[in-house]
């Protein structure tokens, strides 16, 4: 009898040892740094902005012809509108490079064609 209970703790204590390895190893595949602790807050915060950008009445109701035109045509404009302001930038930065008074090289002069040619 006194071998069995002997052998019984010796199961027991193998088996308690096994349990608390296994929950050491998983303690240290699931532990976060506190860097990622900080990521993953981030992401998590940016889930949910996007979960509540658009409302249940904007998901459920599709779209009209009319409102995607108008979609379309509000981007349509904002492209130009960049492209518009793009265009007025590089015109300025050319005459200002083109009047000679560039400030970085003031005694610099464009070349001219000769007048015979």
């Amino acid at each position: 009898m006194g071998d069995f209970f002997l052998l019984f703790v010796l199961f027991a204590a193998l088996l308690l040892l096994a349990a608390y390895l296994l929950w050491r190893y998983w303690a240290t595949l699931t532990s976060l740094s506190p860097d990622e602790e900080r990521f993953e807050e981030r992401i998590a915060a940016l889930n949910e902005r996007q979960a509540h950008r658009y409302s249940d009445e904007e998901l459920a109701m599709p779209v009209t012809e009319e409102d995607a035109w108008r979609v379309m045509v509000e981007r349509g404009r904002r492209v130009a509108r960049r492209e518009h302001s793009t265009g007025d930038l590089m015109r300025r930065r050319t005459r200002r490079l083109t009047d000679g008074s560039s400030r970085l090289l003031p005694d610099r002069r464009l070349p001219r064609k000769p007048d015979h040619e």
